[in-house]
């Protein structure tokens, strides 16, 4: 019985041990499974910081390979990234450009907007965008669009804020230049206008001066205006008027009492230049000229800058205007190429005076009908072809087409300048330049060809027959009569295409042209499409003029002429 006893007790024993090493090697395990579990949870750590690490050397190299300037910042707008452009262009160190540090090379006079705007785009959690300068390495500033856009978490809330920079240098000189050509040439035709209708309803030839010096004054937003003639025989020049307080006054008047009002050509600066040349000139401050009598004058009205500019007659130069202004300024070529084309005017209005007075009235009259209508058919004409071009630069430069934009831009500045020397052509009595250099049929097609490029009006023209000289007068009429109708159809007509043909027939010529346009009624009394003009030119040349045209139908234009060659 002890044996059995001792053997159960023995048994008893050995199943507490084998349950003691059971239970260490539970807890093993269990120690074994928590580090597998740190281990693994280490691993996972390690992998996701080198992830990181390698996502930000990814992004680091994508930001510093792109030609723009990238940056991102904390939820507050406050910046925490820089990229290498954006250091390269500003010259700073990302660590000086951290934070709100930025603001330090935004230009001075773009900063408030800038900081008043981004405060909204902060506020509003929306992507934005805003133009500004920004200043370079080397101290000069240029346009940038910044663009920025917010990242947003579950929830919509504010991460972190991204953004970019652009350079739009290029496309803010195209839009300014762009702003400037058109707001010039609409100030050409306004002033052309307005002294169009003063030769048709002002009976007083004197008036049509102080109408033009008005003219110019409001255009340049001037304080005053002298006007000089030049005396060829004496070798001087002399003030003749001046238009002061909204009026003109003569020489003759109290103000110019006890002044010596000629100068000598030899002498006295900067006149002579201007005689010299026979271009306009122009001086910052009459300060610092030599003294005389008129300069002495200035002084007290509180002149600084005058704009002198040469006025012709015939190809003579036969005096100046001084535009005066009482801060300093200066002026762009086209700003000088529309003063010198108003002081011509002034010039004709002289002349219009001047024959009031020594010939009949019916001789004013044609005279002044003469200049009027070829004036309308040079400046009036060809800025309509220049305002055209501004318009379709506008339109390529909203759709991001720059280079577009700049050739509008370059035919519009063409058409200016040839606009100006065909009035100066006429002003002297000659004929247009193309037909100087071309047959009717050569000029005809280079009008046609020069108002309708970059336009969206589609133009075909073709000579039928065989071509052969016309006189002088028809060629330049047909001319001119091509041009008023092409013009019509580009600026009223919102016509798609025009088609022109010069037929030379047996015994007769033809000159047909169509528009597919609104059309108009010809029997209405303002038909607004020039007719009255067209009538009389056809009429001068002998010829017969058939017009058909109703409201949205499209208008034809036929001109039949005998044939008389030159």
């Amino acid at each position: 019985m002890d044996t059995g006893r001792g053997t159960t007790d023995d048994a008893g024993a050995k199943l507490k041990l084998l349950e003691q090493e059971l239970a260490r090697s539970r807890s093993d395990l269990d120690a074994s499974q928590k580090v597998s579990a740190r281990l693994t949870e280490e691993n996972e750590t390690l992998r996701i910081h080198a992830d990181r690490r390698q996502w930000e050397a990814g992004f680091r190299l994508a930001t510093d390979t792109t030609p723009g300037l990238i940056w991102f910042g904390g939820a507050d707008g406050s910046v925490e990234f820089l990229n290498t452009q954006w250091c390269a262009y500003t010259g700073l160190t990302m660590q000086e450009g951290l934070g709100w540090n930025w603001i330090n090379v935004i230009h001075p006079e773009d900063l408030p907007g800038l900081v008043e705007h981004w405060g909204e785009i902060i506020k509003s959690a929306r992507p934005d965008e805003h133009e500004a300068r920004m200043r370079r390495s080397d101290g000069a500033y240029r346009w940038f669009l910044l663009r920025c856009a917010p990242l947003l978490d579950e929830s919509g809330t504010v991460v972190r804020w991204y953004g970019t920079n652009t350079d739009i240098e290029e496309r803010k000189r195209v839009e300014q230049a762009l702003s400037a050509s058109e707001n010039l040439s609409r100030g050409q035709v306004e002033a052309l206008k307005s002294t169009l209708d003063a030769l048709a309803m002002e009976p007083a030839a004197d008036k049509l001066v102080e109408h033009v010096l008005r003219i110019i004054t409001e255009q340049f937003d001037a304080h005053s205006i002298s006007v000089w003639r030049l005396d060829p025989e004496s070798g001087m020049i002399a003030i003749e008027m001046a238009f002061e307080d909204g009026r003109v006054v003569t020489s003759a008047d109290p103000r110019f009492a006890g002044m010596d009002k000629w100068l000598p050509m030899e002498e006295r600066w900067p006149w002579p230049e201007v005689f010299r040349t026979s271009k306009p000139s122009l001086v910052e401050d009459i300060r610092t000229v030599p003294a005389f009598a008129l300069r002495d004058r200035l002084l007290p009205m509180g002149i600084i800058t005058v704009l002198l500019v040469p006025m012709f007659v015939a190809g003579r130069l036969e005096g100046a205007i001084g535009i005066r202004f009482v801060e300093k300024k200066v002026f762009g070529a086209e700003e000088i190429d529309l003063a010198q084309a108003l002081a011509n005017q002034v010039m004709l209005m002289i002349q219009f005076a001047r024959l009031s007075t020594q010939t009949r009235e019916t001789a004013v009259i044609a005279e002044r009908n003469r200049i009027a209508r070829d004036i309308h058919d040079t400046l009036a004409q060809g800025l309509t072809g220049v305002i055209v071009q501004l318009e379709a630069a506008e339109d390529a430069n909203l759709r991001g087409l720059s280079r577009e934009a700049g050739e509008h831009l370059d035919r519009a500045r063409r058409l200016a300048r040839e606009s100006l020397n065909e009035a100066r052509r006429s002003v002297h009595a000659l004929r247009p330049q193309v037909l100087d250099d071309s047959n009717l049929s050569g000029a005809l097609a280079e009008l046609f060809t020069k108002m309708t490029a970059g336009t969206s009006l589609k133009m075909e023209f073709a000579v039928l027959g065989a071509p052969r000289s016309l006189p002088p007068n028809s060629e330049e009429n047909l001319f001119r009569i091509g041009q008023e109708i092409l013009t019509n159809a580009l600026r009223h007509a919102q016509a798609k295409l025009f088609t022109a043909k010069l037929i030379f027939l047996p015994g007769e010529v033809c000159l047909d042209l169509h528009d597919d346009g609104r059309g108009f009624d010809p029997s209405s009394k303002n038909d607004g499409y020039g007719l009255l003009g067209i009538r009389e030119r056809v009429e001068r040349i002998g010829g017969q003029l058939v017009v058909q045209s109703s409201p949205a139908k499209g208008t034809a234009v036929r001109i039949t002429l005998p044939s008389q060659e030159a």
